[in-house]
């Protein structure tokens, strides 16, 4: 794929799945692609430097699940690595309150620079674990978000137990992509209910282009025990 077809590829199949994506906003996610792989030559961002992969693997695997998102408020975007999903789902969706979350202090510095690139508002990056939160400088600490995403890590409990139910608000939504490589242990994920707080939503399929591939995100929803 060549760098100016880019833009034009994903806007056609984000519009083929119903989700708007205006030139401005696809050229954004470019600038993030790009940035990525120039700085991936001396730093490990992403072992797919192929840009059709890129556009499908990180982009698509990011911006398909958003109909069934919130769109708007405080979100958090944990382990978010060279800035998937948080950063694509910022430019989709402007309202949100976007917080990106990363250990690694090489991805953390990447992120700074593409920030300043993108010259977007309202979104944010701070260095450190989930299993910090309360610590943690700014708002990122803060146990009021609509929405929390986690993609390429695996899943534990203390993910629904500490992270979900301490950081979301009554509503909120944890969003969970599967991945390629989930099996049979994540068959059960549903079982979680309200006696703990969070009420599990379905986990939608979608299929990603090109590669015909399925995927899955858990959702839950953080209930409020006093209704």
């Amino acid at each position: 794929m060549k760098k100016d077809e880019f833009a034009d590829t994903l806007i056609e199949y984000l519009g083929r799945e119903g989700i708007p994506f205006s030139s401005k906003q696809a050229a954004l996610c470019r600038e993030h692609v790009l940035l990525m792989l120039e700085w991936n030559r001396r730093t490990n961002l992403t072992r797919i430097t192929d840009l059709r992969e890129i556009l499908v693997k990180h982009l698509l695997d990011s911006l398909l699940p958003s109909l069934r998102l919130p769109c708007t408020g405080p979100a958090l975007d944990v382990g978010t690595g060279p800035g998937f999903p948080g950063v694509p789902l910022k430019i989709l969706h402007d309202g949100l309150d976007m917080v990106l979350l990363e250990s690694n202090r090489k991805k953390v510095s990447f992120l700074k620079v593409l920030l300043s690139r993108l010259n977007i508002e309202r979104i944010h990056v701070i260095e450190g674990r989930w299993e910090d939160l309360d610590r943690l400088p700014g708002p990122v600490g803060t146990s009021g978000y609509g929405l929390i995403t986690m993609r390429a890590v695996r899943l534990e409990p203390e993910h629904l137990s500490r992270l979900a139910l301490r950081s979301l608000k009554p509503g909120g939504i944890f969003a969970w992509w599967a991945g390629p490589s989930a099996g049979s242990e994540y068959e059960g994920a549903e079982t979680v209910d309200r006696e703990g707080g969070l009420a599990f939503r379905g986990a939608p399929s979608y299929v990603l282009p090109v590669l015909k591939q399925l995927r899955r995100v858990f959702i839950w929803e953080k209930v409020d025990e006093a209704g």
